[in-house]
């Protein structure tokens, strides 16, 4: 198996998603990044939502900006990615470099890389992931960029969109770790059980039968090691007890050892939420203890 040797810290990048909307994963990056940096971690939050909840959030929280819409287009993550997609179709041979103010500061400690609906021409990560080519060159942009920075940093976490688009695609062939919070309710749950043999079929369709699966896997390493699942928003008119049984039982029909986190997240949605929670600070602790024994 081959494993990229870095001179700096040993960065660990957690792809945090669902293939539904509303679970919580945005809620989820933040305060992880939150409660990581609390204990000393140096940490980077990067959106890869079209939307740009995370982003829209932080900059509002964090900056004299304080909307979105204002941020300059080459402060942006779309502004990477175009940068790169021009460079491969037109400018094969000229070297891109970013400037380090992209990465931006929030009042409690960690980092991170804006991303705007609002990008020239309208031009969202879902237009510029729909303009992709599916092969290896596009799948790289991301890692290409990250493996400038890593080195910066303990924590990367990826705030992702319920789509399987390509840039969604390749952050998870760079991952190192995923996390997935799910609503308990019986749509949701039946879900994450789809979402992690798709998740599973992106690796093995790049990385195992692809036509160029050997340089794929060489270039990504080893696939990306779930984490667990945890249950997030829990809601007081659940038959949370039936539901959690029967997600369980799915797992096992279909053979996923999947750790499922003892902790259940309260229900708590708030625009710009970074107030810390006692449950997400022993779920942070939690997290680090699972990663570090995998």
């Amino acid at each position: 198996m081959f494993k990229r040797l870095y001179r700096g810290k040993m960065c660990k990048i957690i792809f945090i998603s669902n293939y539904k909307s509303g679970a919580g994963v945005t809620n989820t990056t933040i305060n992880l990044a939150n409660q990581f940096s609390k204990l000393g971690k140096n940490v980077l939050t990067i959106d890869l939502d079209s939307q740009g909840t995370l982003s829209e959030i932080l900059v509002y929280e964090n900056t004299n900006e304080k909307y979105l819409k204002d941020i300059s287009d080459v402060g942006t993550l779309n502004y990477i990615f175009e940068l790169y997609m021009l460079k491969m179709s037109k400018y094969t041979n000229m070297k891109l470099e970013f400037s380090r103010s992209m990465i931006r500061k929030t009042g409690s400690g960690y980092s991170y890389i804006p991303t705007s609906p609002f990008y020239r021409n309208v031009k969202g990560l879902d237009t510029l992931a729909s303009e992709m080519k599916d092969n290896i060159e596009y799948l790289s942009i991301l890692k290409r960029y990250i493996d400038t920075i890593r080195n910066e940093y303990d924590y990367i976490l990826l705030d992702c969109p319920p789509t399987m688009n390509m840039i969604t695609k390749s952050a998870f062939l760079m991952s190192d770790f995923y996390l997935i919070p799910t609503v308990l309710d019986m749509v949701s749950i039946n879900g994450v059980v789809w979402y992690i043999k798709n998740l599973e079929n992106v690796y093995k369709n790049y990385c195992i039968e692809g036509i160029d699966s050997i340089f794929v896997k060489h270039y990504f390493k080893e696939k990306s090691k779930l984490i667990g699942v945890f249950y997030n928003k829990i809601g007081g008119n659940v038959d949370s007890k039936n539901t959690e049984e029967s997600f369980i039982d799915a797992l096992k029909n279909e053979n996923l050892g999947v750790y499922i986190f003892p902790y259940d997240i309260n229900n708590y949605e708030k625009f710009g939420v970074l107030k810390l929670k006692n449950d997400f600070e022993e779920f942070a602790n939690l997290v680090i203890k699972r990663i570090e024994k995998m």
